[in-house]
């Protein structure tokens, strides 16, 4: 029996995919509820920038999977951004420009940029929003919408990942 071939992205698959893939604690530092976190980070703000909802859900699964360590680990996001890429036509059921989008979310959140798509955008602020978990406040400085850079947003974000 071959792999199921369906017509549309199940997140639900995606993430079970995500949680077989990761090396590092699930339920660490970069594990499923931090995903969880930048799920909803990325929801919250997707209605105010007009973010792919999808593409930020299933980044949110994706971004982390392929961490070999919970401390620095330069690549990750490359090699997640790769992962990602031998689930599409299977699990990920996208365009060309929808994958190329989620493809460049996944491959540079780890870098710093501010500058690129809004759903891009919006992914990154995401995972940017739950720094709390390791004592960082974020700074709208390094954060790329207006939606985040809200000082309540930051503040609504800060405490959510501080309480985890």
């Amino acid at each position: 029996m071959g792999t199921k071939r369906t017509t549309t992205t199940d997140p639900a698959a995606v993430l079970a995919a995500a949680k077989a893939r990761v090396a590092v604690e699930l339920h660490g530092v970069h594990g499923v509820a931090h995903w969880a976190r930048v799920r909803e980070n990325g929801h919250r703000l997707a209605r105010h920038t007009g973010a792919d909802k999808e593409l930020v859900e299933l980044f949110a699964f994706l971004h982390d999977c392929c961490r070999e360590s919970d401390g620095t680990d330069p690549g990750h996001g490359a090699r997640a951004a790769d992962y990602a890429a031998t689930l599409r036509g299977s699990l990920l059921v996208l365009s060309d420009e929808r994958f190329g989008l989620l493809f460049e979310a996944i491959r540079d959140h780890e870098k710093g940029l501010t500058r690129a798509d809004v759903t891009v955008q919006t992914c990154w602020d995401a995972d940017r929003l739950d720094l709390g978990r390791v004592g960082v406040k974020p700074l709208p400085k390094y954060l790329c919408t207006a939606a985040a850079k809200d000082r309540d947003t930051i503040a609504w974000a800060y405490r959510r990942s501080r309480a985890a």
